[in-house]
C-alpha cells in the first residue's frame, strides 16, 4: 500500500441543499419561538388560568405526538415523502394557531392546543429526519444546520416585544401578548408553502411487510437504547418545568425591580443564543468526548439551572444580582438542549438503519416531546399549585415549621385574588428530579454505546 497516497476529501452536501435545510430549520423554530417563551404568562395573566390549568395547557401542547410514531413515522418511512407531510402539518397547524389567537376560554384553548400539537410537534422530528437524509456528513454538518433553527427561535422574541408590545404595561400588555399566536400561525403557513420546495425525501422502498414502529420498539432490547429512552422521559419532565414556569418566574423577577413592560421573551432568548454557541461546538464535543459524556454535561446543566433560578429569587436586596443569576439560568438552557437533547437525536439517527430513521426519530421524540412533556405539564402544574397558596392560607413552609419567607412572591390573578408562590420550592423540586436523571444515566448508560452504532444496524 502506498503510504503517500492521500485520503479522499470529506464529501460535503451541495450548497443549494444546505441553504434549503437552513431556511427549513429557521422557519420550523420561528413558529415555536413566537409563542412558547411567553405562553404560560399569557394564559395565566390574560386568560386567568390557575396553576393546574397552566400545566394542563402545557400538556395539551404535547399530547399529540403520542400517536406520531405509529402514524406520521409510518407514513414518511413507507408511504409519503417527508416534505409533503411537513407541508400538510404546517398548513393545517397555521390555521389552528390563528383560531387559538381568537379564543379566551379554557377548554377551547386546550382543545385547539391539543390539535395543534398533533401537527406541529411531530414536524420537529421530521425536519431532523429530512436533514439527516440529505446531509453527506451528518455529525459535522447537522449542528450547523440546526443552529439556524435556534436563530429562528430567537428572532420572534425581539420582533414581538420590541415592536408590537413596546411601551405596554398591565392589562393592556397581558392581552396584547396574544399576538404571538397570530405571528406563529402566519409563520406556520409560510413554512407549509416552503415545504413543497424542500429536497424530495421519498420513503425507502424496502420490505414493506415490516411495520416500521414495531421494528423500532424491538430496539428496546438493546441496553443503551432502553436506558436513553427511559432517562430521556424523566429529563423531558424537567425540561417541561422550565417552559411552564420560566415566563411567570421572569415576570416576578422583573416586577421586583420595578420593570412592568414586556421583557420576558427577550430575556429567555439568552438560552437560545447560548444554544447557538453550544451547537457550533456540539460536533466537536461528540467526537472528542463521546455521546455519554456530552449528554451527562447536558443533564448536569439541567441540575445547575434549577439551583441557579432558585437562588435568583432568593436575592432580596439586589435586583442586579438577582437578574444576573436569572440570566445565567437562561444561558444554561443552551447546554441543556444542545448537550443532551440535540446530541441524543444525533445518537438515535446514528443507531437507526436507513429505512427506520423516520420512525426512530418519531418514537424517540414521543418520549422527549410527547409522553415526557405531556406528563411534565401535569406534574409541573401540580407542583406549582402545591407551592401556591392564597394569602390568607398557610404556605407549605409554614405547615412544616419553616419561618423563612425568602423567595416567596405575592401576586394577583385576573380576578385580583392575592396568592403567594414559593419559587425556590418549585425549582428545587425540579432540580431533585434532574439529579436522579444524572445519576441514572451515569451508572446505566454503557461505555460501549459510542462504538455500538454500526453493530446495531447489522
Amino acid at each position: 500500500m502506498d503510504s503517500n497516497k492521500k485520503l479522499p476529501p470529506l464529501e460535503s452536501t451541495p450548497n443549494n441543499v444546505r441553504v434549503l435545510l437552513c431556511v427549513m430549520m429557521f422557519l420550523q423554530y420561528f413558529v415555536q419561538g413566537c409563542y412558547l417563551p411567553i405562553v404560560s404568562v399569557y394564559v395565566q395573566d390574560a386568560l386567568g388560568f390557575d396553576s393546574k390549568q397552566v400545566g394542563i395547557f402545557g400538556s395539551a401542547l404535547a399530547v399529540g405526538p403520542l400517536l406520531a410514531p405509529f402514524v406520521l413515522g409510518q407514513l414518511v418511512d413507507r408511504i409519503w415523502a417527508t416534505q409533503r407531510v411537513l407541508a400538510i402539518c404546517h398548513l393545517s397547524g397555521g390555521v389552528i394557531m390563528l383560531l387559538i389567537y381568537s379564543q379566551n376560554g379554557f377548554w377551547p384553548v386546550v382543545i385547539l392546543g391539543t390539535l395543534y400539537s398533533v401537527l406541529y410537534v411531530p414536524s420537529m422530528m421530521l425536519t431532523n429526519s429530512l436533514a439527516f437524509h440529505h446531509l453527506k456528513d451528518r455529525d459535522r454538518e447537522f449542528p450547523l444546520i440546526r443552529l439556524f433553527g435556534t436563530i429562528g427561535f430567537v428572532v420572534p422574541a425581539w420582533l414581538i416585544e420590541m415592536v408590537w408590545l413596546k411601551g405596554l404595561t398591565g392589562d393592556e400588555l397581558n392581552s396584547a401578548r396574544g399576538i404571538a399566536f397570530c405571528f406563529a400561525g402566519i409563520a406556520g403557513l409560510l413554512m407549509g408553502v416552503f415545504s413543497f420546495f424542500l429536497p424530495n425525501t421519498p420513503p425507502e422502498q424496502r420490505d414493506k411487510k415490516n411495520f416500521a414502529p414495531g421494528e423500532v420498539i424491538g430496539l428496546m432490547r438493546l441496553r443503551y437504547f432502553a436506558v436513553l429512552v427511559i432517562i430521556t422521559f424523566f429529563v423531558a419532565i424537567v425540561h417541561k418545568f422550565y417552559f411552564v414556569w420560566n415566563s411567570p418566574f421572569l415576570k416576578d423577577i422583573l416586577r421586583s425591580g420595578g420593570y412592568e413592560g414586556a421583557w420576558e421573551q427577550r430575556i429567555s432568548s439568552i438560552g437560545q443564543i447560548s444554544e447557538v454557541v453550544v451547537m457550533v461546538f456540539l460536533g466537536f464535543m461528540v467526537s472528542r468526548f463521546g455521546f455519554k459524556i456530552t449528554m451527562l454535561i447536558g443533564i448536569l446543566a439541567y441540575v445547575s439551572r434549577c439551583v441557579v433560578l432558585a437562588a435568583a429569587i432568593c436575592v432580596d436586596d439586589s435586583f442586579t444580582f438577582s437578574m444576573t443569576l436569572a440570566c445565567i439560568g437562561q444561558a444554561l438552557h443552551g447546554f441543556c438542549f444542545g448537550c443532551f437533547l440535540a446530541a441524543a437525536f444525533m445518537f438515535v439517527d446514528k443507531v437507526a438503519s436507513i429505512d427506520l430513521r423516520g420512525s426512530m426519530q418519531n418514537l424517540y421524540g414521543t418520549f422527549v416531546i410527547g409522553f415526557g412533556f405531556f406528563v411534565g405539564g401535569f406534574i409541573s402544574g401540580w407542583v406549582g399549585d402545591f407551592f401556591t397558596t392564597e394569602i390568607s392560607s398557610q404556605t407549605i413552609r409554614q405547615q412544616i415549621g419553616i419561618t423563612s419567607t425568602t423567595g416567596i412572591v405575592q401576586f394577583a390573578n385576573k380576578e385580583q385574588v392575592q396568592y403567594l408562590r414559593d419559587w425556590p420550592g418549585i425549582w428545587l423540586s425540579c432540580g431533585l428530579l434532574a439529579v436522579i436523571c444524572f445519576a441514572g444515566f451515569a451508572f446505566l448508560f454503557p461505555r460501549y454505546a459510542d462504538e455500538s452504532d454500526e453493530k446495531s444496524k447489522d
